[in-house]
């Protein structure tokens, strides 16, 4: 059996030795010669004893290997020394016949060394022959690949909204952990089933099986859809679908990246939005209703007193108007409406009017229709009752009556000597077609000398 002799550093020698250990001159060998020389894979034969016999250019190139090194042991060689196991493992080639292989690093580079037996015409195992395999760039190319699907990963997994990736079949591939929280899976039990047939078939909509087919097989684009779903452990959920189709470099197959987006407070939103614009344009219809009929049962006897009495009762409904949309329409509150229009008469120190009564938050309808009736009790108290005197006071209480109806009552004492009005003016005209037709109420008033008492008794709420 031939062996490789030793080949000088660039150069391989074109004679062999014979079994006997004469040289002779064979084209067949110096060609097999040629052959690994031309090889760039680095080869090294190991002797039985553990030490170099021979090793083609290519070897010689990356190990760095000088005439000086054949007989020497492999740790020697300086790249080889990060192996302290080669020769265990030559030894187990040797015994075992069978080659073994092995990745390790050394400096920044990453090799992979494959140790295979070597064997006589007889069979017998003498010498492993070693291969060497510079898989540097390899490596980076993997751990490019790794870091690019974790980096992915990462961003997929940070996105709020559930994604998923199916195939051409329809087949869930992966998805982000949003998608498995939401819809409380994991990834052992979605992958590879239909999108139809996961969480008990709970996106079997035909509209979406369709959409989907469309925009795989024909790229069509995907239509949002919008669905109900009852998610576990939170309640029915308003959510969008939408989709696109993709496809990784170098492969021919098509994908699909199906989003779920939670939509349910947006479209509570929207509703909220047009239910109070709806709200809004009714109570603006009432209070123009207010409006209207203040100016036609309006009398006066000159532009300038018609101009004052129309200013001051479109100020009380004002008043009423910024108080509800404060609370944003829900409602008014009944004591801060009273203290509003007596407010020139309750000075700190030295009010005139004592309020009193529970807590109670007025309906837009009624603040409206309450906040008329204050002002013309004020203002025929300012012109001839209490209030028309230093010493005239006024008290409004308010208290819930024995069928729920709410009343209210207003009390005047200290003012002049009050008799019934030979007349029905401008205030008590308005009382009279707000009292019935917008707080759907009814209306007492007691002409006493002391002063006048006026009741009101209406529902407590009106919608």
């Amino acid at each position: 059996m031939t062996t490789l002799p030793f080949v000088p550093r660039g150069t391989w020698t074109n004679s062999h030795r014979s079994d006997r250990g004469v040289e002779t001159d064979d084209s067949n060998a110096v060609d097999f010669i040629e052959l690994v020389n031309a090889v760039e894979v680095p080869i090294m034969v190991i002797r039985s004893d553990f030490t170099v016999t021979c090793f083609n250019r290519a070897a010689s190139d990356v190990l760095r290997l000088e005439p000086s090194d054949i007989g020497r042991p492999p740790s020697s060689i300086a790249l080889l020394s990060a192996l302290p196991d080669l020769e265990e493992w030559c030894a187990e080639v040797i015994s075992g016949e069978a080659p073994v292989r092995h990745e390790f690093r050394a400096a920044d580079k990453w090799f992979i060394i494959r140790a295979a037996p070597y064997k006589k015409q007889n069979g017998q195992i003498t010498d492993v022959v070693l291969t060497l395999t510079n898989v540097t760039a390899f490596r980076a190319s993997i751990d490019k690949a790794i870091y690019e699907r974790e980096y992915t990963k990462m961003i997929l997994n940070t996105i709020p909204d559930p994604l998923v990736v199916l195939g051409e079949d329809m087949r869930a591939q992966t998805a982000n952990r949003a998608f498995y929280l939401t819809f409380r899976m994991s990834r052992e039990t979605t992958q590879g089933l239909r999108i139809d047939e996961l969480s008990d078939h709970a996106f079997n909509l035909p509209a979406l099986m369709t959409q989907l087919k469309e925009t795989l097989v024909e790229d069509r684009a995907f239509q949002p859809l919008e669905a109900d779903w009852e998610l576990p452990g939170i309640g029915l959920r308003t959510l969008m679908l939408n989709a696109c189709r993709f496809s990784l470099p170098g492969q021919s197959g098509r994908l699909a990246l199906l989003s779920f987006q939670d939509i349910t407070e947006r479209k509570r939103a929207e509703e909220h939005a047009l239910m109070l614009a709806q709200e809004v344009d009714h109570r603006s219809k009432n209070l123009l209703s207010l409006v209207q009929a203040t100016v036609r049962l309006t009398q006066a006897d000159n532009a300038s007193d018609l101009k004052k009495v129309i200013e001051g009762r479109i100020q009380a409904l004002s008043n009423a108007h910024t108080l509800l949309a404060e609370s944003r329409w829900s409602g008014a509150d009944l004591r801060r409406l009273v203290a509003e229009e007596l407010s020139p008469y309750c000075m700190e120190g030295a009010s005139r009017a004592d309020i009193h009564g529970p807590d109670l938050s007025l309906k837009p309808k009624s603040a409206q229709s309450v906040a008329m009736v204050l002002h013309e009790l004020t203002t025929n108290a300012v012109k001839y009752g209490a209030l028309s005197v230093q010493a005239g006071r006024i008290k409004v209480e308010w208290s819930y009556g024995p069928t729920g109806q709410l009343v209210l009552r207003w009390t005047e004492t200290g003012g002049p000597p009050v008799e019934p009005p030979s007349r029905n003016g401008f205030g008590t005209r308005v009382m009279r077609h707000v009292i019935p037709s917008e707080l759907e109420g009814t209306a007492r008033q007691d002409w006493r000398a002391e002063g006048l008492v006026f009741e009101i008794s209406f529902p407590a709420n009106d919608g």
